[in-house]
C-alpha cells in the first residue's frame, strides 16, 4: 500500500512519510504549505496565496513565483514515495488556485477537528466526551503554524486556532467538573487565569471548582481578583454569568455543589438571447430494469408543486457501478413532458477526473441555452447570475451528472421553483439547499437476473437458473458488473452459462475486488477487457491516462497507435472499429455528439479507474511515449484549426510553426477541424488537460504551440483567471528550462491579458521586459509588436514622448524582419502618434500603407482596426468627412465577423464620428452598444471608451443631465484602469454638462 503523508501544523510545521520527517528549509514553501493545509481539501484562491506569501505589497512577478513554489513543493512531497504511487501528487492545480488532497487523518488539524464532532456526538456519555477532547489537545506540540514566517497567516490564522485550542480546553474542565472532578482541576484552572488574565470562562470554573471543594472564601477571593484586574484595566464588571455565580455563592447555594454528569458547553456559533429549447440528455437504456421505487420517490420530489417555494431537488448518490446515471437518465426522459423548456445534462467532472470549475460549467449551460459565446459574463457570480435570470420562470430540468461536492452543484442552481435539478454523485451530497438524498443500492436479486436475461436471452437464463443466479451473486448486484458479463454472453450467442460461472466461482480469476463493495466489478471489467483484440487493449489501457471524459473516436485512434517510431496511418486512424469494439463490451458509452459534428464517448468512472491502473502498469518509456503520440496529434489539429481561423488579425504576434510527426491522414485533419472554432470548443478540456500534462512532464514547447493556439478562441469561452493561469503554468516552465524567448512571449501574451482588465504599471513594466528581452535575443517579430504594444498603451495614458519613440522603434523592427503583419501594424502606431503630435498630414500617407497592407494579406478585422485609428485622428483634426467615410468603412467591414472586441472599438469611435456630426440618436446606439459587449467581454479599458463616448452622446442630444450621474458613477469605478486619454474625455464631458445647466451638479 502506498504510504501517506502526513502533515502536523499544531505547533511547528512538520511534514513525514512512514515516519521519515521530510525537510522543508524555505521560508515561502513553509508559508505556501501551511496556506494550504490550513484549507485542507478547499480551493484556496491564487490572489489568497499570493497574499499569504508576500503580505499587500508583492513583487510583479508573485503570481509565476507562486507557480514555481508550488513546482518545487510537490517536488518535496514527493519524496520517499513509492513505485507504486508514481504519479500522485497532493497538490491539485485548479483554474484559480491550489488545492492540497489530504484526508482529516493525514493533517493534525483535521484529526482535531473529527476528535471535537465526535465529542460533539456524545453529549450524554461525559467519560467518552473526556477522552476524546484529551486526545484533540494532545495533538498541539505549541502554538499553531509557530515556525512560520507569514503575517497574514500569523495576523488570521493562528489567532483562530489557539482560540479552538482554548475553547476546547474550556470543554474539557465542563467536562471534568460535570464529573464531580473539582479538587484536581484548581491548580491548572489557577495557571490558566495567570497565563489567560481576561478570559473570564476560566475565572468562572475556577471559582465553581474552588467552591465544590469546600473552599468558598478562596473562591469569592478569586471574583475579587478578576473584578479588580477588570477595573483596572478595562473599566469593565465581570460578566453576567460571573456576577450571578459570585452571588449563588455568598449564598451558599447548594446546587452549585451537584455534578449531574451531563455537559454543557456554549454551543457553536452557526451563521445562519433568445432561448434555445433542447433535450441535451443521453439515450435512454433499452434494457434498464428495477429501480421503481427510487425512481417514483425521485418523480414526485421533482414535479412542479405550486405550494412549493424553493427548487426542487433531488440528489442520487451511491457506490460506483451502482447505475446512478442510469437512473437519472430514465427519470429525466420520463419527466420530459412536465419541463416543456428544456432538458439540460452536464457533467462535473473533467480530465484526469478533476471536478470542472462551475464557472466553465455555467459558460457551457449558458452557451448550450442559446447565449451568445460573446455575451458570456467574466466571473462565477455572474455567470451564476445569469443562469438564473436565463431560467426565471422557464421549466427546465437541469441533470447535473457525476457531482464530487456539493459547492460544485450549489452555484449552478435555478432560482425558481418552475425548474428542477436531479444530480449525481460518489459522495453524499447532503448540504445542497433544500435537496432530497436518495441513495442507490445494489439490485435485488430479481432485478439482476432480469438484466441478465435482457442482455443474455432469456431462454438462456431459463434453461440454466442456477448457473444464472450463481453470475449474478458473483457480480454482486451491481448492475455494471451484471452489464458486463451480460455484454460478454451475447457477444457469444451459442455459449453456455454455466461454463461462466464456474469461471467466476474461481477466485483466482474473479480476482479479490468482485467479493466487495466497490471492488465488485474489476473481475466483470477484467473479462471484458481480456475480450478484446490487442488494439483495443492497449486502447482501453491508455483511455486510463486521460480518466473519465468524453472523446471522440479519433482520440481512442491515436491512443492505440504503435509507439516504436514506425507510424502506420491504418493503424492511427482506426478510432470509429475501435470505439464500435468498445462500446460493444460496454466499456465506452456514446454521449452525444460536439460543436464539430463527432461522436462522443465517455467510459464509466469506475471503467477509467481501472483502465488507469492497467495504463500504470505499463513500462514509463510506452507511457510516455503513447503521450507524446497524443501530444502531437493534439498539436496538428490545434494548428489545423488555428490556420482556419477567419479573423486572427495582425495585430497578433504570429504563433510559432509547430510541425509534429504527421499523426493522422490529412483527410481525417481536414475534416476534424473544417471549423476551426468548433474544433477549439470541442476539445476544449483536452487541450487544457494537455497543456498542463506538458508542463508537467518537461514538454514546455509542446505546451507553449499548444496554449498559443488554444486562447486564439478559448480566452474569451474560459474565465480570465484560468487564461492566466495557463500563460503562467508554460511561463514558468520555460523559465526553469532556461529557455527565453518562450518564457517572454507567455509572459508577454499573460500581460496582453491583464491589459483588458487594468492598465498596471506592472503591466507596462513586463511588457518594456519582454521587448528588451526579445530586442537582447534577436526575434525582431516578437520585438516590434511587444514595441507596438507599449507605444499603444503609453499614449492611451497620455505618454507621448515615450509612445512615439516606441513606435518608431516598433517600426525599424518590424522593417528589418520583413514581417509585413508586424510592420502593418507598427506603422498603423507611428502614424497615430505622429498625428498625436499634430504632425497630421505625415500621418495620412503612413496611416494609408497601412491600409493598403492590411487589405493585402489580413481579414475585415485587421482593415477594420487600421480604419479605425484613421477615423480617430481624421476626427480630431477636422478632418470630418474622412472621418466619417473611414468610420462607416470600418462598421462595414466587421458587420458579419465574431471578433466582438473589434466591434466594440469600431462602434465606439462610430459615435463620436456621430456625435461630431450632429447625428446624437445615432452616436448614442452606437455607444451603448460598445459598453454592452466591452462589459459582457470583461474589457474595462475599451469599456471606458465606450462610456466616453456614451457621454459625449448624451450631450449632443440635450440628455446634459445625464451625463454627470454617469461621469461620477464611471471615475470611482474604473479609476484603476489606467485610460488616462478616456478619463480625461469624461471630465471633459462633465464640465460641458455643468455648463449646459448653468453650472448645477
Amino acid at each position: 500500500m502506498p504510504t501517506k503523508l502526513s502533515y502536523r501544523v499544531l505547533g511547528p510545521l512538520e511534514v513525514s512519510r512512514g515516519g521519515r520527517v521530510l525537510t522543508i528549509r524555505a521560508g515561502k514553501h513553509r508559508s505556501l504549505l501551511a496556506a494550504l493545509l490550513v484549507s485542507a481539501n478547499r480551493l484556496v484562491p491564487v490572489d489568497e496565496l499570493v497574499e499569504r506569501l508576500w503580505g499587500q505589497n508583492p513583487p510583479p512577478t508573485a503570481r509565476a513565483t507562486l507557480a514555481t513554489y508550488v513546482m518545487r513543493l510537490r517536488r518535496i512531497l514527493r519524496t520517499g514515495a513509492g513505485d507504486e504511487e508514481p504519479r500522485r501528487d497532493p497538490i491539485r492545480t485548479r483554474p484559480e488556485g491550489y488545492l492540497i488532497d489530504a484526508a482529516p487523518e493525514q493533517v493534525d488539524l483535521g484529526r482535531f477537528d473529527q476528535l471535537l464532532a465526535e465529542a460533539d456526538r456524545h453529549p450524554h456519555d461525559p467519560e467518552a466526551v473526556l477522552g476524546l477532547l484529551a486526545d484533540a489537545l494532545r495533538l498541539w506540540r505549541g502554538p499553531a503554524l509557530v515556525d512560520i514566517p507569514s503575517e497574514s497567516l500569523q495576523r488570521d490564522v493562528a489567532p483562530r486556532l489557539e482560540e479552538q485550542r482554548l475553547h476546547t480546553i474550556e470543554r474539557r474542565i465542563d467536562t471534568e467538573l460535570a464529573l464531580g472532578r473539582h479538587a484536581e482541576l484548581v491548580g491548572e484552572l489557577t495557571a490558566l487565569t495567570t497565563e489567560h488574565r481576561l478570559r473570564e470562562r476560566f475565572w468562572h470554573q475556577l471559582m465553581l471548582a474552588l467552591y465544590r471543594s469546600r473552599r468558598q472564601p478562596d473562591a469569592l477571593d478569586a471574583y475579587g481578583r478578576l473584578r479588580a484586574l477588570l477595573i483596572d484595566e478595562m473599566g469593565l464588571e465581570p460578566s453576567t454569568e460571573i456576577r450571578a455565580l459570585h452571588l449563588r455563592i455568598l449564598a451558599e447555594d447548594p446546587t452549585l455543589h451537584e455534578a449531574d454528569g451531563h455537559v454543557r458547553h456554549p454551543a457553536a456559533v452557526t451563521v445562519p438571447a433568445t432561448w434555445l429549447t433542447l433535450c441535451q440528455l443521453p439515450p435512454d437504456l433499452s434494457d434498464f430494469v428495477g429501480r421503481s421505487e427510487l425512481i417514483a420517490q425521485a418523480t414526485s420530489a421533482l414535479l412542479p408543486d405550486h405550494d412549493r417555494t424553493g427548487v426542487p431537488v433531488v440528489a442520487i448518490t451511491g457506490a460506483p457501478g451502482t447505475g446512478k446515471s442510469a437512473v437519472a437518465v430514465r427519470i429525466a426522459h420520463s419527466l420530459r413532458p412536465r419541463f416543456p423548456d428544456g432538458q439540460l445534462f452536464v457533467r462535473l467532472t473533467g480530465v484526469g477526473g478533476a471536478s470542472r470549475d462551475p464557472a466553465e460549467v455555467l459558460g457551457e449551460l449558458l452557451t448550450a441555452s442559446g447565449l451568445g459565446r460573446d455575451a458570456l459574463p467574466e466571473g462565477l457570480e455572474a455567470r451564476a447570475a445569469a443562469f438564473r435570470a436565463r431560467l426565471a420562470d422557464r421549466k427546465v430540468l437541469l441533470v447535473l451528472d457525476d457531482a464530487a461536492r456539493s459547492s460544485q452543484v450549489v452555484a449552478l442552481l435555478p432560482g425558481t421553483a418552475s425548474c428542477a435539478v436531479l444530480v449525481t454523485g460518489r459522495r453524499m451530497l447532503s448540504d445542497i439547499p433544500g435537496a432530497v438524498g436518495l441513495r442507490l443500492d445494489s439490485f435485488v436479486p430479481a432485478d439482476a437476473l432480469d438484466l441478465l436475461a435482457r442482455l443474455a436471452g432469456s431462454d438462456r437464463v431459463a434453461e440454466e437458473p442456477a448457473a444464472a443466479r450463481a453470475i449474478v451473486d458473483a457480480c454482486g448486484g451491481l448492475p455494471l458488473a451484471v452489464r458486463i458479463v451480460g455484454a460478454r454472453l451475447a457477444a457469444r450467442p451459442l455459449a453456455g452459462l454455466a461454463g461462466l460461472a464456474e469461471r467466476l466461482a474461481d477466485e483466482q480469476r474473479r480476482l479479490d475486488e468482485l467479493r466487495t463493495g466497490d471492488l465488485e466489478v474489476r473481475a466483470g471489467l477484467a473479462l471484458s477487457y481480456s475480450g478484446l483484440s490487442a488494439s483495443a487493449r492497449t486502447a482501453f489501457r491508455r483511455l486510463g491516462l486521460l480518466g473519465a471524459v468524453d472523446v471522440a473516436a479519433w482520440t481512442v485512434g491515436v491512443l492505440a497507435a504503435r509507439t516504436d517510431g514506425e507510424p502506420s496511418e491504418d493503424g492511427w486512424a482506426d478510432g470509429e472499429r475501435l470505439v464500435e469494439e468498445l462500446v460493444e463490451a460496454n466499456l465506452l458509452t456514446e454521449t452525444g455528439r460536439d460543436p464539430t459534428g463527432e461522436a462522443r464517448y465517455r467510459p464509466h468512472d469506475l471503467i477509467a479507474l481501472y483502465a488507469g491502473e492497467l495504463a500504470r502498469a505499463d513500462d514509463d518509456a510506452t507511457t510516455i511515449s503513447a503521450l507524446r503520440c497524443l501530444m502531437d496529434a493534439l498539436l496538428g489539429l490545434a494548428d489545423a484549426a488555428h490556420q482556419k481561423l477567419s479573423t486572427v488579425t495582425i495585430d497578433e504576434a504570429p504563433v510559432e510553426p509547430a510541425d509534429p510527426p504527421p499523426i493522422l491522414p490529412v483527410r481525417m485533419v481536414d475534416r476534424l477541424t473544417a471549423d476551426g472554432e468548433a474544433w477549439l470548443l470541442a476539445e476544449q478540456p483536452l487541450l487544457d488537460w494537455a497543456i498542463r500534462r506538458c508542463v508537467g512532464l518537461g514538454w514546455y514547447v509542446r505546451a507553449a504551440l499548444l496554449c498559443e493556439r488554444a486562447l486564439a478562441r478559448l480566452d474569451i469561452q474560459l474565465p480570465h483567471a484560468h487564461v492566466v493561469e495557463l500563460l503562467d503554468l508554460v511561463a514558468g516552465a520555460a523559465r526553469e528550462a532556461g529557455d527565453e524567448r518562450v518564457a517572454w512571449r507567455a509572459t508577454w501574451q499573460r500581460s496582453m491579458q491583464m491589459a483588458t482588465r487594468q492598465l498596471t504599471n506592472d503591466v507596462l513594466e513586463s511588457l518594456a521586459e519582454a521587448a528588451r528581452v526579445f530586442d537582447r535575443l534577436d526575434a525582431p517579430v516578437d520585438l516590434a509588436y511587444a514595441l507596438a504594444s507599449l507605444a499603444y498603451f503609453h499614449s492611451e495614458r497620455q505618454d507621448r514622448t515615450a509612445a512615439l519613440s516606441l513606435a518608431e522603434k516598433a517600426v525599424a523592427a518590424a522593417r528589418g524582419s520583413g514581417h509585413r503583419p508586424a510592420y502593418a501594424t507598427s506603422v498603423r502606431e507611428f502614424a497615430s502618434l505622429l498625428a498625436e503630435y499634430d504632425r497630421y498630414d505625415e500621418a495620412v500617407p503612413l496611416f494609408d500603407e497601412a491600409l493598403a497592407i492590411a487589405r493585402d494579406i489580413g481579414g475585415p478585422v485587421d482593415e477594420a482596426l487600421v480604419l479605425h485609428r484613421i477615423t480617430r485622428y481624421a476626427l480630431e483634426h477636422g478632418d470630418l468627412d474622412r472621418a466619417a467615410e473611414a468610420s462607416q468603412a470600418s462598421l462595414d467591414a466587421v458587420a458579419g465577423v465574431t471578433e466582438f472586441r473589434a466591434r466594440a472599438y469600431v462602434a465606439a469611435m462610430a459615435a463620436r464620428v456621430a456625435s461630431a456630426r450632429g447625428e446624437g440618436r445615432q452616436a448614442v446606439v452606437l455607444a451603448e452598444r460598445a459598453r454592452e459587449e466591452f462589459g459582457k467581454l470583461g474589457d474595462r479599458f475599451g469599456e471606458v471608451a465606450a462610456i466616453a463616448s456614451l457621454a459625449e452622446a448624451y450631450l449632443e442630444v440635450g440628455r446634459a443631465d445625464d451625463v454627470i450621474p454617469l461621469v461620477d458613477e464611471t471615475l470611482p469605478a474604473f479609476a484603476d484602469v489606467g485610460a488616462t486619454r478616456h478619463v480625461e474625455r469624461l471630465k471633459n464631458a462633465c464640465a460641458a454638462a455643468r455648463r449646459a445647466l448653468g453650472g448645477q451638479s
